[in-house]
Formats: C-alpha cells, structure tokens, sequence
C-alpha cells in the first residue's frame, strides 16, 4: 500500500572546511535544486569560495577559529582599579581613603561600600573580544566544569564568571604551557555564530557558484552593460558597482548582507582603554 505524505528528512547543513582564518561555517542548501546531485568536488569548492567571500563580506564577524586566551590580573572582587592618595593602611587596620575611586571600563566610579555598590560579579573576568562560544577553561592544568562557569555580558564587553564558589587566579605564569600548575587559560571562539539566515545564504551563494563551475546560467553578474537584440534593449547592472558596494549581485544573498552588515565595515571595530584587560594569545 503507498505511504500517503511520508516523512522526508530535511537536509542537514553542510560543513565548510576550515581555513587560516575561517572555521564554524555551515552552509544550509535546503533551497539549492540538484545540490546533492553534483560533483563532491564542485560542492566543496563552491561551498569554500561562498563562505569566503559572505565572511569578508560581512565584517569577519561570523566564523571565527578557535583560540586560547591567557588572562592576566583580573579584577579583585572589592574595589580593584585605582585608588587616590592616600592609600596607605592606618594603625586600626582601616584604608585611608574613604572611597574608592576606580576606572570602569573607560569611566571613573567612585564606590564608598566596596562589592555590594557595585554590578560586577564577586569573580569574573573579562575577554579581550566578543565570544561566540566558550569551549574549555584550564587552572593549574585541569578542565573547570562547564556547570562551574557563565559567560555574561556587561555593555557590550563578554564576562567569563565564575559559578562555584572558587575565583579565578590572580596571576599565572606565563612561562609554563597552560597544561602546567600555575596556569590559567580560556580557549573560546570569537566573534558571533553564524545565524540561520546566514547558513542559507551561503547555500544560495554555493548554488549560484556551482552552476558557474558547470558552465549553466547562474544569477551572478557579469561584465555585460548592455544588450540590444531585434529591438529589445536589455541593460544589467554594472559589476564592479555591485563589488564597490559590498555586494554579490545575488538579491536573496545581498538581503541578508545588507541586514548584517549595513556599514559595509571591512572588520570588526576596535577600542583600546587603558583599564582594558591584559594578557596574551597562545598557539
């Protein structure tokens, strides 16, 4: 008997191999006719060149590859920051100022009951970059629960807080390899996850470049200005004009550009403070 309206599986997104500067890219070719039909090779190019470009194209944001942080001196849990004269301690056991000054994040606070005047977690530090995804935090060499952390956000800037009770160190030594007592390591992916909409457009992109490898009609634009042709004048879009926008020349793909990207940044901005946190990036 024939199975009336059975179920079909939807495709699964399909992972792009990762590059110096591109990992955590799908492509989602749901909406691509005969994908599954042509040639590994012709897919895996297409899918490289299409997520390539739709991440240059929309600031280097998405996709980022994975790398490992090595904090150094966070902020304590009371005041922290910076203080005014005088700071000495008196005989009693009591600091000399009555305040405490400190610079949060670019701006000058001054907190008179250290910890509980403030928002800050008791034990938090914060990453140099916006955080997609945190996948694993070594002290003295051994992986911390996931259960044992968050990662919060305080204006913008991403926080790795600790949950359990502990603190993070203080202060690590940089000389030992982050598998070492001593040491203190957060390996994260940076930037933002790509979002469904964007896996989709990668797909559409993929398509339109899979036909052009094939050598079948593809939307992308090509040098053609204009066409006249027994009284019919067609005229298309110039291409570099479309390149010096941003753009692909595919409508469904440029949409979802124009969405994430509206300023056409080359690269994700940058702001460097002097409370900022320090540390290092490791291999």
């Amino acid at each position: 008997m024939p199975v009336i309206n059975p179920f079909i599986a939807p495709p699964q997104p399909v992972p792009v191999p990762p590059t110096e500067n591109l990992c955590n890219w799908t492509i989602d070719t749901t909406c691509v006719p005969g994908w599954d039909a042509l040639p590994e090779d012709v897919r895996i190019l297409s899918a490289q060149r299409a997520a390539e470009i739709l991440w240059a194209l929309t600031g280097r944001r998405f996709g980022g590859c994975p790398v490992t942080w090595r904090p150094c001196s966070p902020r304590c849990s009371g005041a922290g920051g910076y203080r005014t004269w005088p700071v000495n301690t008196s005989a009693t056991g009591n600091v000399g100022t009555w305040m405490f000054p400190y610079l949060d994040a670019g701006v000058w606070r001054n907190c008179i009951c250290p910890g509980s005047c403030q928002c800050g977690a008791r034990c938090e530090v914060p990453m140099p970059s916006p955080v997609a995804s945190v996948s694993e935090v070594k002290v003295d060499g051994a992986v911390i629960d996931p259960s044992a952390y968050r990662l919060d956000s305080v204006r913008g800037i991403p926080y790795l807080v600790r949950t359990d009770g502990d603190c993070w160190p203080q202060c690590q030594t940089m000389d030992l390899n982050d598998t070492e007592v001593g040491t203190f390591s957060v390996t994260y992916t940076p930037g933002e996850t790509l979002p469904v909409a964007g896996a989709a457009a990668t797909g559409a992109l993929a398509g339109e470049f899979a036909k052009a490898c094939q050598g079948a009609e593809c939307a992308l634009p090509d040098n053609l200005a204009s066409l006249s042709r027994n009284g019919v004048e067609v005229t298309m879009i110039d291409p570099t004009e479309v390149l010096n926008a941003g753009l692909t020349g595919v409508e469904s793909v440029d949409l979802w550009v124009r969405s994430v990207n509206p300023a056409r940044k080359a690269q994700p901005s940058k702001v460097w403070s002097p409370d900022a946190m320090r540390g290092r990036f490791t291999g």
